[in-house]
């Protein structure tokens, strides 16, 4: 299939980080011939985390890249969502999977959605009562100041299986993180809709640190629904430690998304 039909690949990266992240595995992608388009939203690193929440985010992303690239490019699209960036992504792409917008006479839409370590929170629960209604010690609660938080050390928890050299670089990466993204309730989310039956992937990472895989199953088990899960023996940055790997692993998803 020529690039100009394949979907584009939005990248929603977890709290504490931007896109930017996600370097490391673009090249893959491209090489595949996708185009890969950032999924920011505003709770991290914000001017004002008083006025940061998990809806805020996900309306962002909704109105201001996914939209967009389906309204305006009429792009067909595929999810990538690190961590807390399944929260985002699954309430921002609610009613926009690809049989959904074809029924009210959209061409574009949504192919599917690709969580990586992805969180999974229902609709109406925020992400800090799905992990327990407890921060874990790595969180640090208003650093660098009240209302953000920051996660330390960010080599240990999130890249325990990366070079220790690149560790400079990896700090770099870190930004503060609006608590409220975290205590706000998420909407309903798009993968609890049956547009979205044979259309949802997870990456389940089993040398997390920060979400361990017994977390990963619980979310996986209350959602309900059928996931295609597929292990990855890394950290919680497997774009970071294993990038070429999971861009194979992703454009699999792919084929199969589209075959559905």
């Amino acid at each position: 299939m020529s690039s100009a039909k394949l979907p584009a690949i939005v990248l929603v990266p977890g709290a504490f980080g931007t896109p930017q992240g996600f370097e490391k595995l673009l090249p893959y992608l491209t090489k595949a011939g996708y185009a890969t388009h950032p999924g920011a939203y505003p709770s991290c690193n914000p001017s004002d985390p008083a006025n940061a929440s998990a809806p805020q985010d996900i309306a962002s992303l909704r109105e201001n890249v996914l939209l967009p690239l389906l309204n305006e490019h009429g792009k067909d699209v595929i999810i990538i969502a690190h961590s807390y960036g399944g929260v985002v992504a699954g309430g921002a792409a609610r009613g926009l999977a690809k049989g959904t917008r074809k029924a009210q006479g959209h061409f574009a839409g949504v192919i599917g959605l690709v969580y990586v370590v992805g969180n999974i929170t229902l609709d109406g629960e925020s992400l800090f009562t799905a992990v327990g209604g407890a921060y874990p010690p790595f969180i640090k609660v208003d650093k660098p100041s009240q209302g953000l938080a920051l996660i330390e050390p960010a080599m240990d928890i999130l890249y325990n299986d990366c070079d220790r050299a690149l560790e400079p670089e990896f700090n770099k990466l870190m930004q503060p993180h609006a608590l409220r993204a975290f205590e706000t309730p998420a909407t309903a989310p798009a993968w609890a809709e049956s547009a979205f039956d044979g259309r949802r992937a997870y990456v389940r990472t089993l040398n997390d640190c920060c979400n361990p895989s017994s977390l990963q199953d619980l979310w996986l088990e209350k959602s309900k629904v059928e996931w295609e899960v597929v292990d990855f023996e890394t950290g919680h940055m497997p774009f970071v430690s294993q990038p070429r790997a999971l861009a194979e692993q992703v454009v699999k998803f792919v084929v199969g998304f589209m075959g559905q």
